[in-house]
């Protein structure tokens, strides 16, 4: 998996770091102090990025369109 993710960050130039369960209970905490529908917004717009940037790897979609 790490090689996977060290060839996505050469081809797409995203930092990709490690996580713990630390940095994923301060993610979703800071997440819950923004705005529903504005999470759903950035919800949508970061699976429409996710599957664009697959697409330009010649890679299937993720997200199915609704």
């Amino acid at each position: 998996m790490a090689g996977d993710l060290g060839e996505l960050s050469r081809k797409t130039g995203l930092i990709i770091r490690p996580l713990d369960s630390a940095a994923l209970d301060t993610l979703f905490a800071r997440l819950e102090e923004y705005d529903a529908d504005e999470r759903a917004d950035t919800l949508e717009y970061l699976q429409r990025a996710l599957d664009e940037t697959r697409a330009s790897l010649g890679e299937e979609p993720v997200f199915e369109k609704t």
